[in-house]
């Protein structure tokens, strides 16, 4: 089985639209906030409960 070089093969950002590839950057950028908040809280809560 012959396997085309890397070059040769698109991938799914390449045929993305620029509007697209914005779009999805931002929801990353927002679930990796969202995400940043739920781990501060999770340790804010954790730190309250270690010191009892």
């Amino acid at each position: 089985m012959t396997r085309k070089p890397r070059q040769a093969r698109k991938r799914a950002w390449d045929e993305m639209s620029e509007t697209d590839r914005q779009v999805l950057l931002e929801s990353a950028r927002m679930r990796r906030e969202v995400q940043a908040a739920q781990d501060a809280r999770a340790l804010e809560t954790w730190a309250l409960h270690a010191r009892r």
